[in-house]
């Protein structure tokens, strides 16, 4: 394997480093445009208020047979839908 010439040229040199600058004024330009942005949605955020989160029903009971939602009440032997029995499982796994 031939050894890299590590000198290079100074034309090529020079290229990079005007590149390096112009992508560091770029990363600049972003950078300002992110801080501000961020400082504008702060504003916004502090402006208007949030309303409190509902608190969440607990899902209703579904028949393991027809995966329907059983109706509100006392649950019988069968569901009303299917007529899957209910002591086929056991208790604990139907909850």
């Amino acid at each position: 394997m031939a050894p890299r010439n590590r000198t290079g040229d100074p034309d090529r040199w020079a290229q990079m480093i005007a590149r390096i600058a112009e992508l560091e004024d770029r990363v600049r330009i972003l950078e300002a445009r992110v801080r501000s942005f961020s400082v504008q949605s702060r504003k916004d955020a502090a402006s208007t208020k949030v309303a409190p989160r509902a608190a969440r029903a607990r899902p209703r009971p579904r028949c393991p047979g027809c995966t329907l939602e059983l109706p509100k009440g006392r649950r019988g032997d069968s569901c009303v839908w299917c007529g899957f029995v209910f002591s086929a499982i056991g208790g604990r796994a139907f909850r």
